[in-house]
C-alpha cells in the first residue's frame, strides 16, 4: 500500500509498505517529490494519487532503488540478476561472481552507495596489494601425490577433479594450487589433505589482477550511474598504479621451422591443428569449435562465427565470439586448405572403418572414436610437444602472437592483421604488437638509404 505524508509547503514524501520483518520491524521504502506551486489542492491530491500508484509500481517490479538506503552488495545482487546475467559470457560471469564473493564484497559490500567515496575504493585497491588478501595458502603436491597422478591420463583427472589442464600440470609438477583444488582432489582419490599436500604462505595478487578487481567495481557503478541510482562514479576519480603489460611472447622465422621439423612426426590431427593455428592466428576455443560446415574449400575462407570452451561451473559451452569482430572470414593459405582436405579424408576412412562405434561428433579437431577434443586439449598436447622435443617454451595461445608477428614482418598493414585476429580495434593490435612495429620502423631508415643511393646523395 502507497501513501503520501507532506513535508513542507510543496514537498511531499511517498511511502510504499512492504509489511514486516521477522523481528516485527515495519519495512517502509520512501521517496520525496516536490508539487508546483500553482496547483489547487484538488489538482494536487490527484497528482499525489497518481505518483504514489507510479511508486508502489515500481518498488513491487524491483525497478526503485535508492542509492541512499541501498548498499552496494544489495545493488550488485540486482546488477547480476538483471544485467549480468543475461547479458554477460558465462566465462565473464564466473570470473566476476568470483572476484566479489572472495575480495570486494568482503570489504565494501556493506558501505551504502551514496555514501562510496574514492577513498573507500583505494582502501580496497590499497588491502588488494597485500600478502593475506587471497584468504588461502597455497598447497604444493607431495612426491606421494605426485606419483600417483603420473599414473594416470590427464584428461581423467581433469574429468574426476572438474579441473583445467592448467591446474592438472601444476599438481604433478608441485607448483602452488589453492586450498578448494587441494580438498577436490584428495575427496576425489581419498587422501588426507595435510599428508598429501605441503602449504605455503600466499603471494600478493598480480597487478593485472589487482586492476581487474577494480574494473569490476567500477562496471558496476557505471550502471548504477545509468540507472539514476546514483550520481557519479566514485571508482572514475581513483588513481591506480600503471600496470605494463609483459612483452609478447612468440617464435621467430627459425623458430617455426625447427617446430615444424618436428612436428612431421606428430599424428595428421595435430599437424593440422598447429598449421591451422599458426597460418591463421586462431585462438584455441575458436580451433576446437570450428566444424567442417565452417570452411570453404573452393574459396580457401574459414568461417569464425563461435567459440568452445570450458567454464567452471558450466562444464564445456559453445557461445558467440567475444565481441561483433569475433565474427569473421579468415582466407588461409594454399598448403593449410590442402592439409586440412587430406586430414578430411583420413577422418572419413575412420569413420568408415569404426561404423556404429565413430562418435559423429561435428567439429574438425576429433580423436580418433570421433569424440570432440577438449577445449584444453591444443594448449596441453602443444604444452607436452615442445617439452618432448626440447623446444622454445611457449604456450598455445603464443602461435596467435607468433602468427601476428610473422605478418606484421612480413609487411602486412596493421589493419589487415587486426582483422585477422578479430580485434575489436585496431589499436588493441597496435598494443600489442608495438616492439615488432617498432623494429620494422627501424628497417625504414635503411629502406631510405637505398633509395638515396640511386642519386648519388651525399
Amino acid at each position: 500500500m502507497a501513501y503520501y505524508e507532506k513535508r513542507s509547503k510543496n514537498t511531499y514524501k511517498l511511502v510504499v509498505s512492504l509489511g514486516y520483518d521477522s523481528s516485527g520491524k515495519h519495512k517502509r521504502v520512501s521517496k520525496t517529490v516536490k508539487i508546483p506551486d500553482d496547483m489547487t489542492q484538488a489538482k494536487r491530491e490527484k497528482e499525489l494519487n497518481v505518483l504514489c500508484v507510479l511508486f508502489e509500481k515500481q518498488v513491487n517490479d524491483g525497478l526503485y532503488l535508492e542509492g541512499e538506503k541501498i548498499t552496494f552488495e544489495e545493488f550488485t545482487e540486482t546488477w547480476l540478476k538483471d544485467y549480468a546475467n543475461i547479458n554477460l559470457s558465462p566465462s565473464t560471469l564466473t570470473s566476476y561472481k568470483t572476484k566479489l564473493s572472495k575480495r570486494i564484497l568482503p570489504a565494501i559490500g556493506n558501505i551504502k552507495l551514496s555514501k562510496l567515496q574514492p577513498n573507500h575504493l583505494m582502501k580496497l585497491y590499497h588491502s588488494l596489494n597485500e600478502a593475506d588478501i587471497r584468504f588461502d595458502k597455497k598447497y604444493i603436491s607431495k612426491n606421494e601425490l605426485v606419483h600417483f597422478l603420473s599414473n594416470l591420463k590427464a584428461q581423467q583427472i581433469e574429468n574426476d577433479c572438474n579441473i583445467t589442464y592448467k591446474t592438472y600440470q601444476k599438481l604433478i609438477n608441485s607448483l602452488p594450487v589453492n586450498y578448494n583444488i587441494a580438498q577436490r582432489v584428495c575427496e576425489k582419490y581419498n587422501f588426507d589433505i595435510s599428508k598429501t599436500f605441503n602449504y605455503t604462505n600466499s603471494k600478493t595478487l598480480s597487478p593485472k589482477t589487482i586492476r581487474s578487481h577494480m574494473q569490476v567495481v567500477s562496471t558496476i557503478l557505471a550502471a548504477a550511474v545509468r540507472w539514476n541510482v546514483i550520481k557519479t562514479n566514485p571508482a572514475l576519480n581513483i588513481d591506480l598504479k600503471k600496470y605494463r603489460k609483459p612483452k609478447t611472447t612468440y617464435y621467430d622465422d627459425n623458430q617455426v621451422a625447427n617446430m615444424l621439423s618436428k612436428l612431421s612426426n606428430e599424428q595428421l590431427m595435430c599437424q593440422t591443428l598447429i598449421y591451422l593455428t599458426l597460418d591463421t592466428g586462431f585462438r584455441k576455443s575458436e580451433v576446437s569449435g570450428l566444424t567442417w560446415e565452417d570452411i570453404d574449400f573452393d574459396s580457401c575462407k574459414i568461417r569464425i562465427n563461435k567459440q568452445r570452451l570450458y567454464v567452471t561451473g558450466y562444464g564445456v559451452i559453445n557461445t558467440s565470439p567475444k565481441t561483433e569482430a569475433g565474427t569473421r572470414e579468415v582466407t588461409i593459405s594454399k598448403t593449410v586448405i590442402n592439409l586440412l582436405k587430406i586430414y578430411r579424408n583420413q577422418q572419413l576412412e575412420s569413420k568408415l572403418k569404426l561404423g556404429t562405434a565413430w562418435k559423429n561428433e561435428p567439429y574438425v579437431f576429433l580423436h580418433e572414436d570421433g569424440s570432440a577434443i577438449s577445449p584444453n586439449f591444443p594448449y596441453r598436447w602443444f604444452t607436452n610437444f615442445l617439452k618432448k622435443y626440447n623446444l622454445p617454451k611457449i604456450t598455445f595461445h603464443q602461435l596467435r602472437h607468433t602468427n601476428a608477428s610473422l605478418l606484421i614482418s612480413s609487411g602486412e598493414d596493421i589493419v589487415t592483421v587486426s582483422g585477422r585476429l578479430g580485434h575489436a580495434d585496431k589499436n588493441i593490435t597496435l598494443n600489442t604488437y608495438s616492439h615488432i612495429i617498432k623494429s620494422k620502423e627501424e628497417q625504414v631508415a635503411n629502406k631510405m638509404d637505398e633509395f638515396y643511393a640511386k642519386f648519388n646523395v651525399c
